[in-house]
């Protein structure tokens, strides 16, 4: 596959990628979910959590450099083989198709208890997923373009949070450690699913211009800031919260913007999700475009938007399945359990086997 010139990003634009990525539907209900396991100590399980990425991350790179003209879905054929290459490359696109139904499935679940509640699920699903699609089939260098311009929202979302601590309570979150050890690592189980994102260096990596300490340096302090702002917000809703309000309340984040009080705004909840609907298509945008672009590779089309419609319908049709709680928690669940295998598993294999490969081959030349 070669990648053309013009289709290139810089690293900046990379760092942004990977942070629109991570930064989606997850920090709206990541607080309640961590502080169920580690109590106060949730923020540290989030910083641990951050912590442990970057080490898969790392290994992520360190795949990726060894074929910096492809991406996963072209090399994961070069060490596994043929076969075994075509079926764990439909394996990986499918997760993707889940992942992006999944963030869809959330999205619309937020949209219609806030917003929307009388509106029907495919009318709110196929109003974001037909924004995705429109965006998703032009180049990767569009794409993080789009993703440069709409950061700045990130920034509003901060400000918008950080005034809620004219009502925070600092106590609550002491004494530091009150959850143990054990609960703290349980907690970051929780938080993984939440920031994962980082992945996208493993389809990006050959349309990023420069060198691959370039490229590492971007991927980590994207996924750095998007951890600082995941435990941002899980630490003010711990400091504004007691523990016995965040066991009830499914989406604190909301709820806590929604009871602050300003002179010339009314509901700042509604604005704050005006803002949070974009960050959150982002995100399905990243997730969709790795989808597409692995259903592409597998076809052999070298341009990935001719396949955009067909995967796009997929997308859809399996995010309008979970019509209750239940459905949707374990639609959650079983993409964690595909995470650790795809995001954490994967690049460890592929990484043992070109490692592999490359101790034989030289053994064989010496014979």
């Amino acid at each position: 596959m070669t990648i053309v010139e013009e289709n290139k990003i810089t690293p900046g634009q990379l760092m942004f990628f990977i942070i629109q990525t991570q930064v989606g539907v997850g920090i709206l209900y990541l607080p309640s979910r961590v502080e169920a396991i580690a109590k106060g100590d949730a923020w540290i399980s989030v910083l641990l959590a951050g912590f442990f990425a970057q080490l898969i991350i790392v290994v992520m790179w360190d795949l990726a450099r060894k074929f910096p003209t492809l991406t996963i879905f072209d090399y994961m054929h070069l060490l596994l083989g043929k076969a075994l290459g075509r079926i764990v490359h439909v394996l990986f696109a499918a997760f993707f198709i889940f992942q992006s139904s999944l963030i869809l499935v959330l999205f619309a679940d937020v949209i219609r208890d806030w917003m929307f509640t009388e509106t029907p699920k495919w009318v709110i699903l196929s109003l974001i997923v037909m924004v995705c699609a429109y965006l998703v089939q032009d180049s990767v260098q569009t794409i993080a373009r789009f993703f440069v311009l709409v950061s700045g929202l990130i920034l509003v979302l901060i400000l918008i949070a950080a005034y809620a601590y004219s009502q925070a309570d600092f106590l609550y979150i002491l004494p530091v450690g009150q959850a143990g050890l054990l609960s703290i690592v349980k907690g970051m189980n929780e938080t993984m699913s939440s920031i994962y994102g980082f992945e996208m260096i493993l389809v990006c990596y050959p349309y990023v211009e420069g060198g691959s300490k370039g490229k590492l340096k971007a991927v980590l302090f994207g996924h750095i800031f998007s951890t600082l702002l995941y435990t941002f917000m899980v630490f003010t809703c711990l400091v504004v919260f007691t523990q016995l309000e965040l066991k009830i309340i499914p989406q604190p984040v909301l709820y806590m913007i929604k009871a602050l009080s300003f002179s010339i705004i009314e509901r700042p909840d509604l604005y704050f999700l005006s803002i949070w609907v974009i960050v959150v298509a982002t995100s399905v945008m990243a997730y969709l475009f790795m989808a597409v672009k692995g259903v592409s590779r597998l076809f052999g089309q070298e341009q990935h938007n001719k396949v955009v419609p067909y995967v796009t319908i997929v997308v859809f049709m399996i995010a309008l399945v979970p019509q209750n709680q239940a459905m949707i928690g374990a639609l959650l669940k079983m993409v964690s359990y595909l995470s650790y295998i795809f995001i954490l598993g994967l690049p460890i294999f592929l990484l043992i086997v070109h490692y592999s490969m490359r101790i034989f081959r030289k053994r064989r030349a010496l014979a």
